[in-house]
């Protein structure tokens, strides 16, 4: 029997929370053997919910911790990096929430060290293991679409973000929070690489954005090497509920995954008719993704095979998003190449 993989979760807030009661309930592959949070009492109280897991008011503690193989790092992204860095040090291979940090530089500094160490890094863009999002990989890949020649897809919001969260020091703002998603998504899905973006957004919904120079609602286009186009959709509150909704279209074919909160699946649509495969809408929108993220990563770990996606992956979405807030911010294109630089 392949032995368990004991993860060190980092981090017992909101995220770090979600992340450990969906393993503990779903992912047979992982011992969660280790909490770490500064606050002490929240990883108490995690540690006791779920059961089995030491507790640490030292996050680095947790890492080194008897029993810990891998760290997943669900703290804010201010903090992954002193996180990544101490658990690739510590020879632990490692799960981090996108984005991997919140300027260039850094990102390339925690890649460099998970190359030293020669550890694994996964980054937690989970929707490369939502099972909707994969069909629709696959019938891409396989051809069925035809020639790809337009992307479009939409991420909003229902209920207002966490406190201190609207400031891009502490979230990368609206383009790297909520966009890295959408443009990790249309490289994972066309299989193609986007090479210039445009947009342009309002604040609408909070107005303390102003001070910040973010906004709350905004539309990106894309463009792909070759030649497809596409665009991507940003709210940080719509009234009706949590929206996420992505389409493919090509020559022969199209395929669009999500749906109305009231609606959820993946389908294609080709001449003659529609194929729909619902998902039963009890499901929470994407719980699936994020314990199949964890246990495609563990397997990893066991099998001894690469991760996906991997830090250049995270790094390739993050440049996206970092083009596209430059693009906000000055007007005009702003090219893949020239935002990475």
């Amino acid at each position: 029997m392949t032995a368990r993989i004991g993860l060190a979760v980092i981090g017992a807030g909101r995220m770090g929370s979600n992340h450990a009661r969906l393993i503990a309930a779903g992912a047979p592959e992982i011992h969660i053997a280790a909490i770490g949070d500064v606050d002490g009492d929240a990883a108490r109280r995690l540690a006791d919910e779920i059961g089995g897991a030491l507790a640490f008011d030292d996050p680095l503690q947790a890492i080194t911790a008897p029993g810990v193989d891998a760290v997943l790092v669900a703290v804010s992204s201010i903090h992954h990096r002193t996180i990544v860095e101490a658990a690739a040090a510590a020879g632990r291979d490692i799960l981090c929430e996108k984005p991997l940090a919140l300027d260039l530089p850094a990102t390339d500094a925690m890649l460099a060290a998970v190359h030293r160490a020669g550890v694994r890094l996964q980054v937690g863009l989970m929707r490369r293991h939502d099972p909707d999002h994969l069909q629709a990989r696959a019938r891409i890949a396989a051809g069925e679409i035809g020639q790809v020649l337009l992307f479009s897809s939409r991420q909003y919001d229902m209920d207002a973000p966490p406190a201190g969260f609207l400031d891009p020091a502490v979230s990368g703002g609206i383009m790297v929070d909520m966009g890295i998603h959408e443009f990790d998504s249309a490289r994972f899905l066309t299989g193609e690489e986007i090479v210039a973006v445009q947009a342009t957004g309002t604040v609408q919904t909070f107005p303390e954005l102003e001070a910040y120079g973010d906004v709350d609602t905004a539309v990106v286009n894309l463009r792909f090497a070759s030649g497809a186009v596409g665009s991507v959709e940003l709210s940080r509150r719509v009234a009706f509920g949590e929206d996420v909704r992505t389409e493919v279209h090509g020559r022969d074919a199209s395929v669009f995954v999500g749906g109305l909160p009231i609606a959820g699946g993946s389908s294609i649509a080709r001449p003659g008719g529609i194929a729909w495969d619902p998902t039963p809408p009890t499901r929470p929108r994407f719980a699936a993704a994020y314990t199949e993220q964890a246990r495609a990563f563990a397997r990893s770990i066991q099998e001894d095979r690469e991760v996906s996606p991997s830090g250049a992956d995270g790094r390739a979405a993050f440049v996206v998003s970092l083009a596209a807030g430059q693009a906000l911010r000055d007007g005009g294109t702003v090219t893949i190449d020239r935002a990475g630089a």
